[in-house]
């Protein structure tokens, strides 16, 4: 990417964001123009895209229509007639349930662990090392219970869970004294970053009053160099956030680490991944309660990727938690509850 075309991408940016702008301030004084913006900005499908596991009434019918459960046999005979029961009739086995309610089982009970809790763990066990041991890092990961109950439904518990994105979206720990992060691999083993299938990247540019860029830069080539020996990535989803485009001192900074680190990623695709269109592209302009989306590529050529006219929802935070990205807490598409709020 040349300096033209990143200069070029940065003020196409700031004039999303005063689109953005206009539009939003036109919703605050017409309520006609502020339903059609709620209309607009949709809440998206669940990743699950699965019902809930609890139907009502209105599925089945009435309550009286509900068939109540009957209790084994041996647990109703005596204990004399009951020491025979078990030998005529099998038991009760989870793998009765049909293959798709198993499913749905294991995405409730297997998932990837967030980054807050893996970086958790590590300031839990903060105070318990040498306060200036610079070694000794690692943090312990344990399997879950239920993929160590058997072989069948470890199998089955595995391909659930290769199907799920890891999501890195925050920069792992400090140690004091030293000006870039710890390594991810520190939390997550290089063999299970090689195996995992679906990963997406949230990096926030132009964060603090020194950018943000230079350590996201770190954090990615770290997941890139294990990825250069081997890697099993089906889909790669990197969400860029655009943080403060009105500091044009600071973005002079960013764009130089902001092409860095796409040529990185586009590097990776070239050589490493599996095919074309691995890598996937958002943009969004966080502008204090509001973000504006720029546009959404799937090529692997990058400059000619075209960035479409402004796509944007309404999002608003309820309180901003200091030390803490509030972007990560799932409030990216609370547009419901803000019709709720501005139609009181």
């Amino acid at each position: 990417m040349t300096r033209y075309e990143s200069k070029k991408k940065l003020l196409d940016w700031q004039r999303i964001q005063r689109l953005g702008r206009r539009r939003v301030d036109k919703a605050t004084k017409d309520p006609v123009a502020r339903s059609k913006l709620l209309q607009e900005a949709r809440l998206p499908v669940s990743s699950l895209g699965s019902p809930s596991l609890h139907s009502s009434y209105d599925d089945t019918g009435t309550s009286e229509n509900i068939t109540p459960v009957q209790l084994p046999s041996f647990l109703l005979g005596s204990p004399d007639s009951g020491s025979q029961a078990p030998a005529s009739k099998p038991g009760y086995s989870f793998f009765m349930f049909p293959p798709e309610i198993r499913d749905m089982v294991y995405q409730y009970a297997v998932q990837y662990p967030t980054c807050l809790d893996l970086f958790a763990s590590y300031y839990s066990r903060k105070e318990k090392r040498s306060r200036f041991a610079c070694s000794g890092t690692k943090v312990e990961l344990h399997t879950p219970t239920v993929l160590l109950l058997c072989k069948q439904i470890t199998r089955e518990a595995l391909t659930t869970l290769r199907s799920q994105s890891f999501v890195i979206d925050r920069i792992p720990p400090f140690i004091h004294g030293y000006h870039l992060p710890l390594p991810i691999t520190d939390f997550i083993s290089i063999p299970t970053l090689q195996n995992i299938r679906f990963f997406e990247f949230k990096v926030a540019v132009g964060e603090g009053n020194y950018g943000s860029a230079h350590v996201w830069r770190h954090v990615l080539e770290n997941v890139l160099d294990a990825w250069a020996q081997k890697n099993s990535v089906v889909r790669l989803g990197v969400m860029i956030k655009l943080c403060n485009l009105a500091a044009e001192g600071l973005w002079w900074w960013e764009l130089q680490e902001y092409e860095i680190l796409v040529d990185k990623i586009k590097n990776f695709e070239f050589r490493h991944a599996a095919k074309p269109g691995t890598v996937q592209y958002e943009h969004w302009i966080l502008d204090v309660y509001y973000a504006y989306r720029t546009g959404y590529r799937m090529d692997s050529n990058y400059r000619s990727a075209r960035i479409p006219a402004a796509r944007w929802l309404e999002v608003r935070f309820e309180q901003w938690d200091s030390g803490q990205d509030v972007w990560e807490r799932g409030s990216y598409f609370d547009v419901a509850r803000l019709g709720k709020e501005e139609t009181k």
